[in-house]
């Protein structure tokens, strides 16, 4: 009877200190933010030159606070920005998150600096503040063994990097090759023609040339340059060995003035010179693409030059010169 007792005094005595316990026990507070709340990360702080990583930008905010995003690409020097991806906008109970995930690329050995980012913002209230958050290091190493590990490192993260190779140069370097090799068929033509046979007049030469250079593979390539070099030092070598004057190294003005003026007024030619001469000009030193209707014209402008002013008494296509002109 008395184990009993004591049985049920302890049972008691528990369940007492159990209640007493959890009325003790506080409930737990909720966890409170900032109005808004940025945060940066990388997925991690070392890295290897030549393979992307990412960057992520995340902004937690109250339902209607207005705030902007903060541009971090702009920040970002010597780092390489391959893409950016935005997720979001996602509700959780009275919040907003959103996250801009920043693909980047760190093209040598060295330390990196990111930004840090800071925006302001705005409630409906009309209450204003400011959030951000701050600057990252990363660290961009080969691993031990790598090939590569040895190359020298950056060193001042204030210059500005161009990892993108510049192509032009070597596209300049290209089409003054091609000129080049147009020129130089042209001598080679010439000169084995001069060791055969005795020397040909200018025109029967700058004729061939043409009918030669409309037939070339340079009439239907992209690259337009090198047809109009090779027109318009045909057009010049003739006029300069017709008129005897430096054609090769005048403007185009320059080669009119030179040209006898009762020929030019007769023969309707000056049109024709300045068009062929003017216009090659574009397309070799600005680039300028057109038709392969006016690479054509071109040629055959310059067939009228050649047929209107060529001796009489070699040049029988002196009436189709004037059709041509008509």
């Amino acid at each position: 009877m008395t184990i009993h007792r004591r049985s049920l005094l302890s049972a008691a005595a528990i369940s007492w200190l159990f209640v007493g316990f959890s009325g003790c026990q506080q409930e737990r507070p909720r966890q409170e933010y900032e109005p808004v709340v940025v945060t940066s990360q990388v997925e991690r702080a070392e890295v290897i030159p030549g393979r992307p990583f990412e960057f992520q930008l995340e902004v937690n905010k109250e339902k209607g606070i207005e705030f902007e995003v903060p541009d971090v690409g702009a920040g970002i020097e010597g780092l390489v920005i391959m893409g950016l991806r935005e997720e979001g906008p996602e509700v959780i109970d009275d919040r907003v998150l959103t996250r801009n995930i920043y693909k980047l690329k760190a093209p040598l050995s060295g330390t990196y600096l990111i930004p840090g980012v800071e925006g302001l913002w705005r409630d409906q209230k009309g209450d204003k503040g400011s959030a951000g958050s701050g600057p990252i290091l990363i660290e961009a190493k080969h691993a031990a063994g790598e090939e590569g590990s040895g190359e020298q490192q950056l060193r001042d993260l204030k210059v500005p990097l161009r990892p993108e190779r510049d192509l032009r140069p070597a596209a300049g370097t290209l089409l003054v090759l091609l000129v080049l090799a147009v020129l130089l068929w042209l001598v080679k033509r010439r000169r084995q023609a001069a060791h055969v046979e005795a020397p040909q007049p200018a025109h029967e030469i700058a004729l061939q040339d043409l009918q030669q250079l409309l037939g070339s593979p340079l009439l239907t390539n992209a690259e337009q340059g090198p047809f109009a070099y090779a027109v318009s030092a045909i057009l010049r070598r003739y006029l300069e060995a017709s008129f005897d004057f430096p054609a090769w190294r005048m403007t185009t003005s320059e080669v009119l003035r030179s040209m006898p003026k009762n020929l030019l007024e007769q023969h309707r030619l000056e049109a024709a010179i300045r068009d062929v001469l003017e216009a090659s000009d574009r397309v070799k030193f600005a680039g300028d693409r057109v038709p392969e209707l006016n690479l054509r014209n071109w040629v055959e402008q310059s067939i009228l030059v050649v047929n209107s002013t060529a001796p009489f008494d070699r040049a029988e296509p002196a009436q189709d010169s004037g059709e041509l002109a008509s």
